[in-house]
């Protein structure tokens, strides 16, 4: 039993530590691309997040605006934190849609299954299930005295906050190439992220849903934009879009500089390899010590 323990800890440490090596490569070595003059397909940019025009964004737990969030709740039976699990009673993640720009022009983020790293990260603790206040910033002193049976933790991206992304780089409403079906999907994705404008064009009978008739209106309204869109003669697409890669490619979205996450992810790799070494070592020591 513990060499299978030591096995898989050393399989676990070489998966780890030689994906963050292939993140690190992949950064270091992908171009960094203008959005005005970005080909289509899996790309490096780099700007500034901006928020887009509409309904605004807010954190959940500390109520401020931004562009993404996510956020969780814990509980534990001891408000001392004496040693107790905490429960998750509740989580989220922000799928809302918001600009990056840059000096050429701005492409709408879609930040559905991205690896985000955020600019804010704040842990607190408190009595009650929604907090009174949440901090600025985690603090030493909430950190060395916290109390409270309810721990909170919340992530964010503000506007104008950096941004670095890596993804998949696509046209939405021109006559790139793209199918009218892949068209469609990209419409679809971004008008359902606009609950209100869905509602205000397509719920006919007014009760605050779309049912199974009014999306079927949806989708074809979304095919016929696609199909107009498609065959227009335009040299550039309406809109940009970067997204996560159909192919399951790494989606990055970090507020931290390219260097400081190709940085990180070093240091990751390096971590992985020695405790891959590690683990080995110990397994075959263990394996020694039972067969002699």
């Amino acid at each position: 039993m513990l060499g299978i323990v030591i096995g898989t800890a050393s399989v676990a440490c070489c998966y780890f530590g030689v994906n963050a090596l292939y993140r690190s490569r992949l950064m270091a070595d992908m171009p960094t691309s203008k959005l005005r003059s970005a080909a289509q397909g899996y790309i490096e940019v780099q700007g500034w997040a901006q928020m887009m025009p509409g309904e605004p964004i807010y954190a959940p737990l500390s109520g401020m605006p931004c562009v993404w969030y996510s956020y969780k709740v814990e509980e534990t039976g001891d408000s001392s934190g004496g040693g107790r699990g905490w429960t998750t009673l509740e989580s989220g993640v922000s799928d809302a849609i918001f600009y990056l720009v840059d000096q050429t022009g701005k492409c709408v983020i879609d930040p559905d299954g991205a690896e985000v790293t955020p600019s804010v990260k704040v842990r607190w603790r408190g009595n009650t299930r929604r907090p009174m206040i949440a901090p600025k910033k985690t603090s030493v002193w909430s950190m060395l005295f916290h109390a409270g049976s309810f721990r909170f933790t919340e992530c964010r991206i503000h506007e104008y906050d950096p941004l670095y992304a890596i993804g998949q780089f696509t046209g939405v409403g021109g006559s790139e190439q793209a199918s009218i079906k892949e068209a469609t999907g990209d419409l679809l994705s971004l008008w359902k992220r606009d609950r209100g404008g869905l509602l205000q064009r397509f719920d006919a009978n007014r009760d605050g849903q779309i049912d199974l008739d009014e999306w079927e209106n949806v989708r074809l309204a979304a095919e016929k934009q696609a199909i107009s869109n498609l065959y227009e003669s335009q040299q550039h697409p309406e809109i940009n879009l970067l997204k996560k890669p159909a192919d399951g490619r790494t989606f990055i979205l970090s507020s931290s500089s390219q260097d400081h996450v190709i940085a990180v992810n070093r240091r990751k790799a390096v971590l992985g390899i020695v405790g891959f070494l590690g683990f080995g070592l110990a397994l075959a020591w263990s394996v020694k010590q039972r067969f002699g």
